[in-house]
This record gives structure tokens, sequence and C-alpha cells, in this order.
């Protein structure tokens, strides 16, 4: 036994790894921080962080999307109480029963992040287990979580329920928990997006049906909005349209916008509304948080289900899908021609007010707090808040929620600098990519079981935050930045369009696209010889501006292949 770890040692260092300890008996292990217990510090030979799982390979981002979605697939028990998946009515659950835990659940917020993590994972691995975990998920919602067609707010999705129950449509912050009716504008968007995703996916027109409602109601109800005033209120009672408890700023604006511009390109819904409205909200973006003239510059507040009024609060994940908004698209200066600067701005704000670290070279990212010291900054390092029905909000005393940062945090900083890295070629931001979501690795025990914010009092296995928006972000990255994905494998990394089927043979890939005109990233373990779409042989170009393909090598024999086709959306490639 000793002389293997002798070997292992060795081995390590002539790849440039260090492992702490390197098999030395557990007692005597060193970790990143106190925060992540369940794994040894895997280091390089200039002490900066690695991924924790076979970093030589690059299979530390694979892993823990094998663990995510095998946990999800597998390994999710029945409720107790209402006899359906946990997921289904618990945003977190037990460590020891799985068994769900907190008072209120967030679906639309949940399932909408989960399908954007589909929309990677499938492609990448051919699992197509994954999409009826999406589909149980989705269908639950048009059964159980719609407000009633005859309301002000008509067929869109609640954001939240309560522990436990069926229906979803009571526990919404800032009201009375049995209070029934109140939604979270930003999630109709989210979750109208899902909607048309999984239509584009599947064909059934079931999913695009509801996305078009979630639309409509988003154009009837959108206003002008100005640095007081979202262009929609953040939480309204959906039944009577009034606001609840006056939270007529806050929310993740950036989601009705990709909304409607999904349903606008490809040709769904009413399309001259959409485009009216989704143009007045994206203005209200670069003209009120994006504009440093604007009252509310900086002002990203409002998005987590289970947090009260607070327009002072300061949270991570509004800009941060904001940037991934701009950056996802071919030329940014098409959305904003200040997009360089901004994306840094956004980039370095996350670092600036929300950074833990560095741990051994990797900024970890935290949640959310106060900048003005207020109800989340504490004296104590960990301050303990009570939520109704006896469950408890744990906060660091430097904001919410821990020393350690986020894994969800974490991993879409990571992903944001890598998507930055492509466009811009920012050497730092490459390095900040690769070193964060290195860190964000060592969240996910061997189990599958994905901690949220590290090891507290109370351990935080949150649907959301540990699977659905951390699994998101490793997509990203490994898209963004091909370097990223497993060396020797063959994975479809990206796709501008919904990707519908994929097969992986003996070198060879095929896929099939929703869209017939789509670009494509693929790491491969071959040089192809022959890229197919449909019936016509696509050539090698120097760039895609038309129909071909690029190949660039990359390490231990592995390539890059990059796809345009705009005649079918048939492709083969094949050695």
């Amino acid at each position: 036994m000793r002389s293997e770890i002798v070997v292992r040692i060795l081995l390590n260092l002539l790849l440039g790894i260090v492992l702490i300890p390197g098999g030395i008996p557990a007692a005597a292990q060193t970790y990143l921080n106190a925060q992540m217990p369940w794994h040894s510090a895997v280091l390089d030979g200039q002490g900066r962080v690695l991924a924790w799982y076979h970093p030589e390979k690059n299979l530390g981002y694979d892993e823990f999307l094998r663990l995510d979605w095998d946990f999800l697939e597998h390994k999710v028990p029945i409720d107790a109480t209402t006899g359906v998946k946990v997921y289904l009515t618990a945003s977190m659950f037990d460590a020891k029963t799985s068994q769900g835990l907190n008072w209120q659940t967030n679906p639309a917020g949940t399932f909408a992040h989960l399908m954007d993590m589909l929309l990677g994972w499938y492609p990448y691995s051919g699992d197509s287990e994954s999409i009826g975990v999406l589909r149980e998920m989705l269908n639950y919602q048009l059964a159980h979580g719609l407000t009633p067609a005859d309301w002000e707010w008509a067929s869109v999705p609640f954001a939240t329920g309560c522990l436990h129950e069926k229906e979803y449509g009571r526990c919404i912050q800032d009201m009375p928990p049995g209070f029934y009716g109140g939604i979270e504008t930003d999630k109709v968007g989210e979750l109208g997006l899902s909607f048309a995703e999984f239509y584009e996916l599947t064909g059934e027109r079931k999913y695009l049906e509801e996305a078009i409602k979630c639309a409509n109601q988003l154009a009837k109800h959108v206003r002008a909005g100005d640095a007081f005033h979202t262009p929609w209120a953040y939480r309204v009672d959906a039944h009577t349209g009034l606001v609840i408890a006056g939270e007529e700023y806050g929310g993740m604006i950036v989601a009705p916008v990709r909304l409607f511009d999904e349903l606008v390109r490809i040709g769904e819904g009413d399309a001259a509304s959409y485009k009216k409205t989704r143009d007045l909200a994206w203005k209200w973006i670069l003209d009120n948080p994006l504009n440093k003239e604007s009252a509310a510059w900086g002002k990203w507040t409002g998005y987590y289900e289970d947090v009260p009024k607070d327009t002072v609060d300061q949270n991570d994940i509004v800009p941060m899908i904001t940037a991934y908004y701009i950056l996802s698209h071919d030329d940014p200066a098409t959305l904003d021609p200040n997009w360089r600067e901004d994306m840094g701005y956004l980039l370095d704000r996350s670092r600036e007010l929300l950074g833990r670290g560095p741990f051994f070279g990797a900024w970890a990212i935290d949640e959310q707090l106060r900048p003005d010291g207020g109800v989340l900054e504490a004296a104590s390092p960990e301050v303990v808040f009570p939520r109704p029905g006896g469950a408890l909000l744990r906060t660091y005393g430097r904001g919410c929620c821990s020393r350690g940062g986020l894994v969800c945090r974490t991993s879409q900083w990571g992903a944001i600098n890598a998507m930055y890295y492509e466009k811009t070629h920012d050497g730092q931001a490459r390095e900040d990519a690769f070193r964060s979501l290195n860190y964000a690795t060592y969240f996910a025990e061997s189990n599958g079981k994905i901690n949220c914010c590290g090891a507290r009092i109370i351990p935080s296995y949150w649907f959301e935050d540990g699977y659905a928006d951390a699994g998101r972000s490793f997509t990203w990255a490994m898209g963004a930045v091909p370097e990223f994905a497993p060396i020797g494998q063959d994975h479809l990394l990206r796709s501008s369009s919904v990707v519908q089927k994929v097969k992986y043979g003996s070198r060879s890939v095929e896929y099939q696209t929703f869209d017939k005109s789509a670009t494509e990233v693929l790491r491969l373990s071959f040089k192809p010889e022959q890229v197919a779409a449909g019936s016509t042989l696509l050539t090698e170009q120097g760039d895609l501006r038309q129909n071909g393909y690029t190949i660039r090598p990359l390490s231990e024999g592995d390539y890059e292949l990059r796809v345009h086709h705009s005649g079918s959306n048939q492709i083969r490639v094949t050695r």
C-alpha cells in the first residue's frame, strides 16, 4: 500500500500536480479551507488549486456533472408526505434522509436553471434520462403550478410553494404563508423560456403554448420603468395585479428579454408585441443598472424567493446572467456597444463585493450582502435568522452565505470569465475561470450530494444552488474554453440551437439540431476526415462566416472542431 502511495505521488509530481497530503491518513488531510472538508486539496506545481478528480485528464468538471445528474436521476427519493419526488415539493433536502427541508420551495427558478443545464448536458453526454427529469418537472408545474386562467396574470407559473404541499402558489415572501396567488415576474420569464426550449427539444407543442402565455402576460404588464421601478414589479398578486409589499424594483429583468428573443427568433407568438416589449426592457437595463449616470447604477437587487423586500441587498446572480446573455451572442456589441467595459465591471464587482479568498489562487464568490452593513452584516462569524415554519437561514458575517463562498456563484463567476476570455483573449480571465471552476468542484461529495455553501452547522443541499445553477455553469465554461473538457474523449460542448438528438460512436458523432442553421463546438479525440450536413459534405474553412468547419489542434492529440451549417439540421462527424 505504501509503495502505491509513493508511485502516485511521483506520478503527480511528474504531471505538475501536488496532492496534499497524497494518501496520508484522513486525520492529517489538508483541505482548501475549513468549509470544504470532503476532498484533500489537489494543487499544481505552483501551489494553485486543481479539480479534485483526475485533473491530469481534465475530468474534474465532467465528474461534477456526472455526480449531479446521477443524483437527480437515481438518488432523489419520494417525499414521504406527498408521494412525489422530493425535488417537486422541496427546495433542499436533509443530509441523512434526503427528505425535504425549508419552509418554502422554489420550483420555477430551479426548473429553469436545470433546463439550462440540460441543454448543455444532453449534447455533451447523450444521457437521455436527463430529459425525463425535466419532463417530470415541467409537467408537474403545468399540472400544479399555474395561476388560474381568469386572473389578471393568467396561466403563468407560480415561483413558490410550501414545503410538502403538492400545489404551488403559497409561501411567497412578504406575505403570510397562507396567502395564495403571489408570483415573481422574472420567474415567468425564466420558466417561460424553459418551456419554449423544451418544445424545441421534444417538438411537443403544449410546452410552446405555455411559453407563449408567459410572454403574452409579460407583454401585457410591461411598463417603461425608471431608477426606482423595474419594467415589471418584482412580486405581485397574480389575482388582482397589485404589487406585493411595495416590491416595485427588483428581479432578473434579462429573463423575460431572453424569452422574447427566443420566441421572436423561432417565429412563434405575437412577434411585434414581443419585440417592442423586449426592446423596452433591454433599454431599461442599459439605461439603469449598467449606466453610471443612473441612480440605479449597480443596483442588482431582488431574485431569491426567500429574501424579504430589500433594495439595498446586492446579489450576484442577476448581473452574472445579464453578462451571460451579452457574452452568448456572436457579437456582443449588437446588444451593448460598451460591452467590454461593462463585462469587466460586472466581473470585478462580483470579486470585490462578494469575493472570498483567494484560496490557493481561486476566488470563491458569495451570494449576496448589504454593502451598507445592514441586516446581513454581523459581528459574529455566523448569524441565524428564523424563517416561517421554523427553518433557519444562515448567513456569514460578511453577507450570505459562507466564508468559503457558494458553489453556484463561484462556478458561475468562473463560467462568465471563461466566456469573457473567449471573446477577448484576456489571459487573466482564463486563469480566474480555471481556478474558480476547479475550486467549485470541491463542493460535490463523492456520493453525489452537493453542498451549496460548504460545511456549516446545518448542511445545505439546495437543488437550485448545488445542482441546477452550478451544473449549468460547468457546461457553459467548457463550451467557451474546450481546453477545459476531458482529454481523449468526444463531446459536443455547445450549440447555438437546441440539440434534439446525439449519438456517440467509435470515432464518430452524429447529432440533430432544432434549427437548420446553427453553429457547434466539439472537442474530439480524433481528427475528423468528414463533416456532413445532411447529404452535403462540408469543407474546412478559415472562419465560419459561411457553411463549413474549422479544426484546431489541442493537447494530447485532441482537436477542437467548430461547425457552421445552414442547409440541414442533421450533422455527422466521422474519421
